[in-house]
């Protein structure tokens, strides 16, 4: 008999008791009882059981099409896959048409019997549930480090650079970079250019920076001694490394050199998107120079209606008001925050009812497996039905991630630099008449 030895961790259960040392021993072990002596390791090292993207899962399953193999063995069931959709399509579509058997030495399943080829299908379910349950955990685990113990949660390859990264997301300051980060923001005020900062820092004999990573600096907080969690920021456990006056400032310079409106008729926010509601012409924004109460020039940009603007390239002039871009992006926030302020009630009740739908399906699934146990349940009704609650529960989750995502973003009251993206994303068009918007907005 040719006998498949899967073997299967994640990289966080190198550490746990089902290492690969620990499967591959019992897994021998268990051969030389059964006197079986062609036996052929198959292991993924660091691989996630969420899917079949394996190298060795698929090497396997390229043998068992040969026929090469006639029983697979692990360790444990969630070893092989922690879906239940893979788990039930490995064994009833690959392993069982191949006459290959499948042992789940842990749990004692044996597909060469009928009750161990039931037993699967139960099992499997609670591999599927095992996973949900850690990513929960994990969730809230991260959740807890940052909001209550100020810790920093991203991972190991990614410390932030002018930290040093210890147990359990603990940052501390590395001295020897302390002073680069410092003068990065310095350097920025002065210069008003990353690509400037890099090289004037680069001639006092600091290291080179991607540009990214130098813009990503330059707009953390976490150099205020902050850490982020799910796009916000709490107070973190470490040490800042420059002070809030410095990084306010700084992205008011950011803030000014990205303007499009700082010089001249460069804001692409609304082109295309405004027409004139007595005429029909689009509206462009322009720029004047103006004069402010304390001598100082600058520059005022404002929209009009390119009839009222450029009268001779139209049959007659058009006299609908002009509105200074200030004054638009007001009134265009406000409905703006109107809309979310509306579609947040909507989130709110649909997550209650979606919610309350999964439940429901939780509930079903767990009576179902009872019917099945009891022997109140043919094995294909029970698939058919666990496959179809399986995939409304899908369904429902999807629905949540998408509604708490929409739930997330940016709103009306954050800062104005969100215009631009959120006038695309929900803006369609703007009819301007006299001094009234009418906004059209996208489905």
């Amino acid at each position: 008999m040719n006998v498949a030895l899967y073997l299967r961790v994640s990289t966080e259960q190198q550490i746990e008791k089902y290492g690969l040392d620990v499967q591959h021993e019992k897994l021998r072990s268990y051969c030389q009882a059964r006197g079986w002596t062609h036996v052929t390791d198959y292991i993924d090292g660091g691989y996630s059981g969420s899917n079949l993207n394996r190298p060795a899962l698929q090497q396997l399953i390229k043998d068992i099409q040969a026929k090469k193999i006639d029983l697979v063995l692990v360790y444990r069931l969630d070893r092989l896959s922690r879906s239940q959709r893979d788990t039930l399509s490995l064994i009833e579509e690959l392993f069982l048409p191949h006459h290959v058997e499948f042992i789940s030495l842990s749990e004692t399943i044996d597909t060469q019997t009928p009750f161990g080829r039931a037993a699967i299908g139960i099992l499997s379910t609670f591999a599927q549930l095992e996973r949900e349950n850690i990513k929960e955990r994990l969730y809230t685990c991260h959740q807890k480090m940052v909001q209550e113990e100020g810790l920093w949660a991203g991972g190991a390859g990614t410390t932030p650079y002018g930290y040093t990264r210890l147990a359990r997301g603990q940052l501390v300051v590395n001295e020897s970079e302390r002073h680069h980060v410092q003068r990065i923001f310095e350097s920025y005020l002065e210069l008003k250019s990353v690509a400037q900062v890099n090289k004037q820092l680069q001639a006092e004999g600091f290291k080179k920076l991607r540009y990214q990573r130098l813009s990503n600096i330059l707009k953390s907080r976490l150099y205020l001694g902050e850490v982020s969690f799910a796009g916000e920021w709490h107070k973190g456990s470490h040490e800042a490394l420059i002070t809030e006056e410095l990084f306010d400032a700084v992205q008011q310079a950011r803030q000014e050199i990205t303007n499009p409106n700082r010089m001249g008729p460069k804001n692409k926010t609304f082109t295309g998107l405004i027409t004139c509601g007595h005429c029909g012409a689009v509206y462009k924004v322009y720029n004047r120079r103006i004069t402010k109460a304390d001598g100082e020039k600058a520059y005022e940009s404002y929209y009009m209606c390119e009839n009222r603007k450029l009268p001779k390239t139209h049959p007659q002039k058009c006299y609908n008001s002009r509105i200074t871009r200030e004054a638009l992006e007001q009134q265009v926030m406000a409905q703006i925050k109107h809309l979310q302020q509306l579609n947040q009630k909507k989130y709110k009740t649909d997550l209650v009812a979606f919610k309350r739908k999964l439940k429901t399906i939780d509930q079903k699934t767990s009576k179902l497996i009872d019917l099945y146990t009891d022997g109140q349940l043919a094995k294909k009704t029970f698939q058919q039905k666990l496959n179809a609650l399986t995939e409304q529960k899908q369904t429902l989750l999807q629905k949540i991630s998408e509604t708490e995502a929409k739930q997330k973003a940016p709103s009306a009251e954050e800062n104005s630099t969100t215009l631009d993206s959120l006038v695309k994303h929900l803006i369609k068009n703007i009819t301007i008449i006299d001094n009234t918007l009418d906004i059209t907005w996208n489905n």
